[in-house]
């Protein structure tokens, strides 16, 4: 059994966590873990609460949502490895079960993601804003699924790209399963290289591995020559085909996940490229900030007008707004490590620094601002990781430092709340981000992340 740490020990109250959410299931014959919980009372909270996070439908009132269950379940599969115990891994298993055998269409697809969801009460899925499949900014736990069901998970993985890849010649793809030209967010072209190189690795389709790499190709050659700068979204001429923003680290993350899948160095150079461009026309050295739009043609800053689903000045760890908006600093943060690991480059070995100081000087106890528990979480993987790559112990002091702090400001009442204050439990806030963070900081050990991803 593994011996945590008295003096820094988060572990009774992550398992408190799992006990209050467990004691909320709506239905014991339909075992999903509820999106909203109370922590006051410990209940599901019933009535159409919308968090306040995201916008439309995203957090599944009076629902469940897999999709954003995602690092609680794989927190679930870590507490049962690391205390030798199956309680948490069986309560994650009976989960997926419900939802494989509720929310898969006849032809196969998944139905979850950020048009879908499964209405407790109703006991159906409930489709909204035209019901698109659409995955994006997590790469599914494919680890997860395979040991559920291999054969579905297949399926599914290989529809999903059919049904995205508008153009099969080209990469072409779109956010939405429409099988049309549309808005090619590059995060979305990330899941979809990342999830087919995890299946090639399954199966050895050289088909797969091909098509992975058009898609790829397809987001990078939409780049500026001249700057080297990847648009966000390439095809539908609105703001997002103008700028470069730290989207670019979901995509990177997930070609560099890829590589690892197929052994395939192109993913890490395009990876590689489009990173550093970011970086060099990103870094701000007057604020020692990074930009949060660059214009792809020139990498001259873009300053919003107006607040929206868009990055502000500058890329921010702890970031408040409507959810999700193309702003994910940490991912930029963790495919720096990588790289600096793979390449040796200076620029990449500064990065890492500059982000480390940048998660501590903006972070809720040096600002007076709150936060949502996923940035703590990232910030704290991000901060350990930083601290394990290079040997810097201090690192490893700022990311306790963090920890405690979400401690102090989640943790009401046996479980933890998304934010300060909310008294309430919400899947789209991330507190299984926040539970792998301190779990990776207790242990210094990366546990077992089922093919999931920071």
């Amino acid at each position: 059994m593994f011996n945590w740490r008295q003096e820094l020990s988060y572990l009774p109250k992550i398992q408190s966590h799992f006990k209050q959410l467990r004691s909320a299931i709506v239905n014991a014959d339909m075992p999903m873990w509820p999106s909203v919980v109370d922590v006051q009372t410990g209940r599901y909270l019933d009535g159409d609460h919308v968090p306040k996070r995201v916008y439309r439908l995203i957090g599944a009132p009076r629902g469940s949502t897999l999709y954003w269950d995602q690092p609680l379940l794989v927190t679930a599969y870590v507490l049962s490895d690391l205390l030798n115990s199956p309680l948490y891994s069986q309560s994650a298993d009976v989960y997926i079960q419900s939802f494989l055998d509720h929310c898969v269409a006849p032809n196969g697809m998944f139905q979850w993601g950020n048009h879908m969801y499964y209405d407790l009460h109703e006991q159906k899925v409930i489709e909204f804003q035209d019901g698109y499949h659409e995955l994006r900014p997590i790469t599914p736990a494919w680890d997860m699924f395979w040991t559920h069901t291999p054969e579905q998970t297949s399926k599914y993985i290989s529809l999903m790209a059919y049904r995205h890849i508008y153009d099969r010649s080209t990469g072409g793809f779109n956010r939405h399963d429409d099988g049309k030209k549309g808005h090619a967010f590059i995060e979305a072209g990330g899941i979809l290289v990342e999830s087919l190189s995890w299946l090639f690795s399954k199966n050895g389709d050289q088909e797969l591995l091909e098509l992975a790499l058009r898609v790829a190709r397809y987001s990078y050659r939409n780049r500026d020559m001249s700057t080297g700068l990847v648009v966000n979204e390439p095809d539908m001429k609105r703001w997002d085909s103008k700028v470069s923003t730290t989207e670019i680290g979901v995509w990177a993350q997930c070609l560099l996940r890829a590589s690892t899948y197929t052994d395939n160095d192109e993913f890490i150079e395009m990876a590689r490229n489009s990173i550093e461009a970011y970086l060099k026309y990103g870094y701000d050295i007057e604020t020692n900030m990074y930009f949060g739009q660059i214009a792809v043609h020139t990498g001259e800053p873009l300053i919003p007008t107006e607040k929206g689903y868009w990055p502000q000045i500058h890329s921010d760890p702890w970031n408040v707004d409507q959810w999700p908006n193309h702003d994910y600093p940490m991912a930029v943060a963790e495919a720096c490590i990588t790289l600096h690991a793979l390449t040796g480059q200076q620029i990449f070995f500064d990065a890492v620094h500059h982000w480390s100081r940048i998660v501590v000087e903006s972070s809720p106890e040096k600002t007076g601002r709150w936060a949502y528990a996923e940035s703590y979480g990232r910030c704290i993987h991000f901060l350990t990781r930083a601290g394990l790559e290079l040997d810097v112990e201090s690192l490893f002091d700022d990311a306790k430092a963090l920890a405690e702090q979400s401690m102090e400001h989640l943790y009401e009442n046996k479980m933890f709340q998304g934010y300060p204050k909310s008294n309430v439990y919400e899947a789209v806030d991330g507190v299984g981000y926040l539970f792998l963070g301190l779990i990776f900081l207790e242990t210094r050990k990366e546990p077992n992340l089922q093919g999931f991803g920071f």
